[in-house]
């Protein structure tokens, strides 16, 4: 199994896990019995490590092998330079090393590994336990000084310049122009952001006394990767081709060196952990890139792949809700909120509700397991800590369900649009006739040859359900216009969804 796969900005590499790890320390080579080491500094980001003359480390080459020789405990780019080794599962349980001294390189601060290895400071998240990056900004790139005005001072903060910013970062209800997470890989994202400033135009944060920095100057704020709600430009480092937000399908290709533009970090399906991100293409936003294949100018927002392709409710009340069925009736079951998640929507449209003479709004439930349904007076069970799945082959039973809008509330995912109107729910109402049925039918026959992905049955099982209910609607002399025209989406959706949202088993 892969624990951690590293990623990040330029060469910062983050590895995580959904296993708990003690905090892991390096152990570089011996250093000289007369050195006691000062404490540990932890890293915030791999980094090159210098000499003390400011300059980067190169490692000697084996002639025979052409590999090179790596200390323990730290690492090395493609050129042999060497680098931190940099593993990280939380702010609590990252690499460090111990330090012998600080040293002022060029103007700036750094902590010697021993061996004469230096680390720049602003690549260090805290020393001896204590967090040195709260209230501050490191900066990414040169950084000339403005005034409030936004006229130039002559001055400027150099790359890896740790500086203290004006303000109080807060949390935000809407994600700003620039941000950070606290976490940059979780279920559920929540910005914090510095107040920046909008002169002639630009962002800028305040560092007080006048003084002012462009926002898309600054790579990490309070010890976190900044980010940037917009459009970042990237450079493709190897040919490659985009693929959709699951690995299923190769579609454009893209050249070495090639200039593209990026919009959106996405944390993909996870079959074996998290193995590192994609980004989606501003131009073609079904489309996306590995990580690894591209050089970002700015960090995106992130979002996990699930909110890109379906929609979560949760019950107003309890832990449950009632079911329909097409015709708008209720089929006396409910559907169990899984305990540490949400329900999944798919669809939203009018369903003509008899009992009220009027239509009424309601989500086509995405249902896996006839374990999450319950009889309607069937007291709420404890919920499951994790959604149930069908074994393989079993046949789901309530796989085409409806809840009322009104009985939940939306948390996260797509915002949904409904697929039809009132006036054609009320329409639908009369009897489908041969030719209302003839696209339903091509469906159903295509389908019934389709076999692919059998490894994720919870998919098939949806759409062998699908094609059931199709199936009983061309049987039948009493299905309406809405339930055939219900099925001919069910079929559709229900198609798209294995065949874009199955991946292949991992290794």
């Amino acid at each position: 199994m892969k624990f951690f796969k590293k990623i990040g900005i330029g060469l910062t590499a983050l590895a995580l896990s959904t296993t708990l790890f003690l905090p892991y320390t390096a152990n570089p080579q011996t250093v000289e019995a007369a050195q006691k080491a000062k404490g540990k500094v932890t890293l915030l980001e791999s980094n090159y490590v210098y000499n003390p003359s400011g300059h980067k480390i190169k490692l000697k080459q084996n002639r025979g092998t052409h590999s090179y020789n790596i200390p323990n405990g730290f690492s090395a780019d493609t050129k042999g330079y060497l680098i931190t080794e940099m593993i990280v599962y939380d702010d609590d349980s990252r690499t460090s090393y111990p330090y012998y001294g600080t040293k002022k390189i060029n103007g700036q601060k750094f902590y010697h590994l021993g061996h004469n290895y230096y680390i720049n400071s602003a690549t260090v998240l805290k020393v001896n336990g204590r967090n040195i990056t709260q209230g501050k900004l490191t900066i990414k790139h040169d950084a000339l000084i403005y005034t409030k005005t936004g006229k130039t001072t002559g001055k400027k903060l150099r790359t890896n310049t740790v500086v203290k910013y004006q303000g109080k970062a807060k949390t935000a209800t809407k994600t700003p122009k620039y941000f950070y997470y606290l976490n940059d890989v979780a279920r559920y994202f929540q910005p914090k952001y510095v107040p920046a400033h909008k002169i002639k135009g630009k962002y800028f944060y305040s560092l007080g006394h006048n003084s002012y920095i462009k926002a898309a100057n600054v790579g990490y704020i309070n010890g976190h990767i900044a980010r940037y709600n917009g459009v970042s430009s990237a450079t493709v480092l190897k040919n490659t081709a985009s693929i959709t937000v699951n690995y299923s399908a190769v579609k454009r290709k893209l050249k070495k060196g090639q200039k593209i533009k990026l919009d959106l970090t996405v944390i993909p399906y996870q079959n074996d952990g998290f193995e590192g991100y994609l980004y989606r293409l501003h131009d073609y936003p079904d489309e996306y890139v590995d990580e690894d294949d591209v050089k970002l100018k700015k960090n995106l927002p992130i979002i996990d792949y699930r909110d890109l392709v379906y929609t979560y409710v949760t019950p107003v009340t309890d832990n449950s809700v009632e079911l329909y069925d097409t015709s708008g009736k209720t089929i006396g079951k409910r559907i169990i909120k899984p305990q540490y998640s949400n329900l999944t929507v798919d669809g939203l449209m009018y369903l003509w509700v008899p009992e009220e003479n009027k239509a009424e709004l309601f989500y086509h439930c995405l249902n896996y397991s006839d374990a999450s349904v319950i009889d309607a007076n069937q007291p709420n069970p404890v919920p499951n800590s994790e959604p149930t799945y069908p074994a393989k082959k079993q046949a789901l039973i309530y796989g085409n369900n409806f809840i009322k809008v009104n009985d939940v509330k939306y948390v996260s995912g797509l915002k949904l649009k409904a697929l039809n109107t009132i006036e054609q729910a009320e329409n639908g109402q009369k009897i489908a006739t041969g030719a209302d049925k003839q696209e339903l039918l091509t469906l159903f026959n295509e389908g019934k040859d389709l076999a692919q992905n059998s490894a994720y049955h919870d998919l098939m099982s949806n759409y062998d359900c699908a094609l059931r209910n199709a199936s009983a609607m061309l049987r039948s002399d009493k299905a309406t216009v809405t339930q055939v025209n219900e099925a001919v989406w069910y079929v559709k959706t229900a198609k798209k969804q294995l065949t874009t949202m199955s991946t292949p088993p991992g290794d």
